[in-house]
């Protein structure tokens, strides 16, 4: 039985949709201006990532350029949510950011169980 249930082209629309999220939220919520900046830093990157299989067809992404193997693509979605989490729980040690740690947590915990389950595959499973 296959528990990964999102297949990689959903991953990256979810992705898309989300990771605004992540940049605007902290705006909202008054973050501090180093917290908010590396926030959408972190949210640009999640954009950028999932950009890059989104390539059409017929462009020259789809000859080999612009596109990242698919087990780094893994490593990354997981390696940017351990960053989230980390970061929202640095957050909380100086006390002053309650809201920032949550949110931040609370999403890279999110990212991390959506990347859990992905199926991370060259080709579509049947």
């Amino acid at each position: 039985m296959n528990t990964r249930t999102i297949t990689l082209d959903t991953h990256n629309a979810i992705v898309l949709v989300t990771a605004p999220l992540l940049m605007v939220v902290p705006y909202l919520l008054t973050f501090s201006p180093g917290l908010g900046l590396l926030s959408f830093f972190l949210g640009c990157l999640m954009i950028s990532l999932a950009l890059t299989d989104a390539a059409p067809s017929g462009s020259l992404a789809v000859a080999g350029r612009n596109r990242i193997p698919v087990a780094a693509h893994a490593g990354l979605d997981r390696a940017l949510a351990a960053a989230i989490i980390g970061i929202g729980i640095v957050a909380a040690i100086p006390g002053g950011q309650p809201f920032a740690s949550i949110f931040l947590v609370g999403f890279g915990a999110a990212y991390m169980a959506h990347t859990a389950f992905t199926r991370y595959s060259a080709r579509d499973a049947l």
